[in-house]
């Protein structure tokens, strides 16, 4: 699904306009219908007193359409509309129509008394839209800051007021618990900075317009990865298939103190569909190996507690997945710089091989074009330097995944995913419970599994990301996020390929 900017958003409202040959106030009415339906469905206690803060412009039109629509369901419901400036003429309309069905609405003017709200009520957050072109200042402020304070629920009509939907946001933001984000997504949503205003977002679409495509030359936009076309990406198996086929992939992992993260990895391999693995590790590890993961072939490093050098030839491999607990000391970086030079198809690069191609930069340019690199943060950082903020962030991603000619995958909440051809995907699956110890090495594990396969890089970064987060939606909804271990992750990857092909049958 695209992910619009603000002004492509308005685009996209006149260009329904146009299409459906409707007003932009039944166009308001069409959005604040969606969005009514969806807040009833979530709040659905209507002893609960509802309190809509309206804006001037066409937020605060959405807003009082709103008030009138969970009027009419019977919310007890009142709006607080600020006096900022001049109000649009949907907003005026929209004005009229909730007072004509008895929805209570006070004016605040600048220098007011802020207003108060009981316990428990609900404050729906219709000050500024996503055409806010500067930060809230002065007596607005306090009025957010004071919003921030109040014991109460609040849910945020698009997108928290105050924050920015293309560019870092400063200034006073409402900090809202949930955000219903009408229509398509925007960039701001999957900002980390982001997260303490926009709470729990979701998307509320309603009828509008094709987005239209790009003008020739120019950038990608960029998207949320969703279902179905993920699904897509899945690759059919065929009666006469058998291991062969299914790829042979080399992983060089483990150290002494961190055999744990090559077991997982070789798990996750294997669960993502690889037909043989052969792991490298150091002789510290070889009985861990074989009696935590009989399916995989072992490698033997000739140092006892450390990967020190690949004895073998490893072209025979279909790809190499590298980095989990392998440790950054001097041998372990000549044995993967001898990796990098031998190896002549995209790999994936994780953790400490990471660590060590931060320190050597210049290492880089010898990547197999089309590998795959995993950082979270603070490896980006090493990396590549750092950046001021989130969509900076995006940008020297994008920048550098066509410098090296490589897809590098960026773990945070909503991980991004930057190709080659400056394409830029996030990926909405997962949950904070995956924040424990192993994951990112089951994630290495997954897209060495699916490249070994014959995934092209890109898709195999798509599908492999999308893969692990929903494998962690399910293990959270079997053990609860707090429980979570990257072992209820990888023993749910079946499971998330079944709920994958389910949908791709659906919509063959």
């Amino acid at each position: 699904m695209r992910i619009l900017t603000a002004q492509q958003h308005q685009e996209l409202d006149q260009a329904t306009l146009e299409q459906d040959g409707i007003s932009s106030l039944e166009l308001m009415e069409r959005a604040a219908t969606a969005w009514a339906k969806r807040f009833t469905e979530l709040f659905a206690d209507k002893s609960r007193e509802v309190v809509v803060v309206c804006g001037p412009g066409n937020n605060g039109g959405d807003g009082l359409a709103i008030a009138r629509l969970l009027r009419f369901e019977a919310y007890t419901i009142s709006v607080v509309a600020a006096d900022i400036a001049p109000a649009s003429p949907d907003h005026q309309d929209n004005r009229r129509r909730a007072k004509d069905v008895g929805v209570h609405i006070r004016t605040l003017r600048e220098g007011d008394a802020l207003p108060s709200f009981r316990k428990r009520s609900i404050v729906i957050d219709a000050l500024f839209g996503t055409g806010l072109s500067r930060s809230i200042e002065g007596y607005w402020a306090w009025l957010v800051e004071h919003l921030n304070e109040q014991p109460v629920t609040r849910v945020a009509v698009d997108l928290p007021s105050g924050l920015r939907t293309d560019e870092p946001s400063t200034g006073a933001i409402v900090r809202a618990d949930r955000t219903l984000s009408l229509g398509y997504p925007k960039l701001a949503l999957f900002a980390p900075a982001n997260t303490e205003y926009l709470g729990h977002w979701e998307l509320v679409p309603f009828r509008l317009a094709d987005p239209p495509a790009p003008a020739d030359g120019a950038s990608p936009p960029p998207r949320m990865l969703t279902p179905r076309p993920v699904a897509a990406l899945l690759k059919a198996r065929r009666a006469n298939d058998h291991k062969g086929t299914f790829g042979h992939a080399l992983l060089v992992a483990g150290g002494f103190g961190k055999m744990g993260a090559a077991v997982l990895s070789a798990r996750s391999v294997l669960r993502a569909g690889a037909g043989l693995l052969t792991v490298h590790i150091p002789r510290v590890g070889y009985e861990i190996l074989q009696m935590s993961i009989p399916e995989a072939m072992c490698s033997i490093d000739q140092h006892r507690y450390m990967v020190s050098a690949l004895q073998e030839d490893v072209t025979q491999y279909d790809t190499v997945g590298v980095g989990p607990g392998l440790g950054t000391k001097p041998a372990t970086q000549q044995a993967v710089f001898q990796l990098l030079e031998q190896f002549p198809r995209p790999l994936v690069i994780d953790a400490d091989a990471l660590n060590i191609l931060a320190g050597t930069p210049e290492k880089l340019a010898t990547l197999p074009a089309g590998s795959l690199l995993t950082p979270h943060p603070k490896e980006f950082e090493r990396l590549f330097g750092a950046t001021d903020d989130d969509f900076q962030r995006w940008q020297l991603q994008l920048a550098k995944a066509r410098e090296l000619n490589a897809v590098i995958v960026l773990k945070t909440g909503y991980t991004a995913v930057a190709t080659p051809d400056g394409e830029l995907f996030f990926n909405t699956t997962g949950n904070p419970g995956m924040g424990t110890g192993g994951t990112g090495d089951a994630l290495t594990g997954i897209l060495t599994g699916l490249l070994a396969q014959g995934y092209p890089p890109a898709d195999a970064a798509r599908l492999g990301v999308y893969l692990h987060g929903l494998a962690g939606d399910l293990a959270a909804r079997d053990v609860g996020q707090e429980s979570l271990l990257a072992e209820d992750l990888i023993h749910h990857l079946g499971p998330a390929f079944k709920k994958l092909h389910r949908l791709a049958e659906r919509h063959q």
